[in-house]
């Protein structure tokens, strides 16, 4: 049984492009890239090749925890390191489980509210009319874009008040309805044109579509006043470094390939089966919170299992390829530009990730390929076969629920010796890294395995730092003065104990600079 619906990966493109009114003639006559926008930042240092710092979170839009909020305290941690960034990314599942409207005031504006213009009053701000004091970037996640199943969506809401008057502490996060496909995630973010009637259309784009960015219009991102975003995937440029900001959730259809049908339906029955235990066990130990909290988790996981073999039992999906085109374009079109020193990918799904639900998924490999096909594209036109040059510098990501770098070995494409880090441990549940240990290898065509990536630091549901405990976790990303980029990464970690929280304080992370990779490559070899 499902208890979630993900639309069509066909859905999700053509209803998200009705929401923004993708290429109304009136965009066209005004030349606006409805991919782009311009931030802006009075009193920021953002000229060329400055240093700044940026937040990343992600996962993190939970409201079970009813004697403590993870997301909370995840946000209370961030705000030392606010009022100096230059902008936060979220990497996606804003609002558990199903993207809900009803759900955005608890699970999103109580814990983010000093981000928000009028949040000392967040009890009476409503999704759709967010406005942010500083840049806050979101990518959409898979609970995103999720709806509840009919007949679940009827029982949450009909046992939600009993459960609270029981003090049953975890609730399924869910209320009446779902994300209307990805419906409440526009309208708390995106620049819903659609709600614009076609008489005030013209004045509207002529308010609030004035940048400019390479002879064409895009969106004036203003703090405190106008704080959407064009589309559900998007760029912008601070200091010299381009930031790409993709919606992986149409770009994770199955790879083509001999899957055994009739084992994956023998693993659908295995994980229906398990699911029934859960919900049985969920009755029967609804007064503990810590078991509850568990069994939550765990049925968090099943879904998302059983949700990838049914894409792989059902592959006749579509291929996003015009956000891929976006994407090869938009690198090439960075790489030759003299102001840009460097470029970072945010998006949902990890291309790469050694948590242990998520690493040898249907939708992690389908990423990485169409990842690794963009990248190589690039790589051929501006000449790097050598890997001498990074296509892209740091790739952020989120789902799966833990704090890991990474960076690639030679895989022999154009994602060799890429930083990568996934920030998906902001408050939903924490998962456990995979039994296998930190490298990741894959089959060649000779039947060989070849490492095409390590872990050098993993943070999850069983962290040894803080006895094997339960570790969340943000993170802050500074940039240096200069070219060639310098990275570092400071993770922010947080446990919770039965005397409350406490915090831990790690050195910051040097990621190696496009200089080094010449010594990575000779020593891989």
């Amino acid at each position: 049984m499902n208890l979630a619906s993900d639309p069509p990966i066909e859905r999700k493109i053509t209803r998200m492009a009705q929401r923004v009114r993708w290429q109304h003639p009136a965009i066209s006559a005004r030349k606006i890239d409805q991919t782009r926008l311009v931030i802006e930042q009075p009193g920021m240092n953002s000229g060329e090749h400055s240093a700044f710092h940026f937040l990343v979170l992600g996962d993190s839009g939970t409201g079970r925890h009813r004697r403590h909020s993870p997301p909370r305290h995840i946000a209370e941690r961030l705000l030392p390191h606010k009022d100096k960034a230059a902008f936060l990314l979220h990497t996606g599942d804003v609002v558990y489980l199903v993207g809900a409207a009803a759900q955005y005031r608890n699970n999103f504006i109580r814990p983010y509210r000093e981000w928000l213009t009028g949040g000392e009053s967040w009890e009476s701000i409503q999704p759709q009319n967010l406005v942010f004091n500083q840049p806050f970037l979101p990518v959409l996640g898979n609970h995103d874009y999720y709806d509840l199943a009919p007949i679940i969506s009827a029982m949450a809401g009909l046992t939600l008040p009993l459960r609270r008057h029981l003090q049953w502490f975890h609730d399924v996060d869910t209320g009446w309805r779902g994300s209307d496909q990805g419906g409440c995630f526009a309208h708390a973010f995106m620049d819903v044109l659609s709600d614009v009637s076609s008489s005030r259309l013209d004045d509207y784009l002529d308010r609030h579509y004035t940048a400019e960015w390479d002879g064409q219009r895009c969106l004036h991102y203003q703090p405190g006043h106008h704080t959407r975003l064009p589309n559900r995937y998007y760029r912008f440029r601070h200091a010299g470094v381009d930031v790409f900001a993709l919606d992986s959730n149409t770009l994770i259809a199955p790879l083509s390939g001999r899957d055994d049908r009739a084992s994956l339906r023998q693993q659908l029955k295995s994980l229906d089966d398990e699911q029934t235990r859960c919900l049985k066990a969920l009755s029967l130990k609804a007064r503990d919170e810590q078991q509850r909290d568990g069994l939550m988790d765990d049925l968090e996981t099943l879904q998302e299992e059983r949700l990838d073999l049914q894409r792989r039992l059902h592959h006749h999906a579509a291929e996003d390829g015009e956000q891929l085109t976006w994407l090869r374009e938009g690198l090439i079109a960075s790489h030759r530009d003299p102001r840009v020193r460097g470029r970072i990918l945010t998006l949902h799904h990890p291309p790469y990730v050694t948590e242990r639900t998520k690493w040898a998924q249907a939708d992690t490999l389908g990423i990485r390929q169409r990842l690794r096909t963009v990248l190589d594209d690039v790589n051929r036109v501006l000449g790097l076969q050598s890997r001498s040059q990074r296509t892209v510098d740091l790739v952020l990501s989120g789902h799966a629920h833990c704090l890991e770098i990474l960076r690639t070995d030679d895989t022999g494409h154009g994602d060799s010796f890429t930083n990568w880090a996934v920030c998906g441990g902001s408050g939903y549940s924490l998962r456990d890294q995979r039994g296998q240990g930190p490298h990741l290898s894959e089959s060649q065509s000779n039947g060989e395995q070849r490492r095409v990536a390590t872990s050098d630091l993993y943070v999850g549901r069983s962290w040894a730092d803080c006895d094997g405990g339960k570790a969340y976790s943000a993170l802050r990303v500074d940039i240096s003065e200069g070219s060639p980029l310098r990275i570092q990464l400071t993770p922010l970690i947080s446990h919770h104990e039965e005397n409350g929280w406490n915090e831990v304080t790690m050195n910051p992370i040097e990621l190696p600079q496009p200089d080094q990779l010449k010594t990575m490559i000779s020593n891989a070899n």
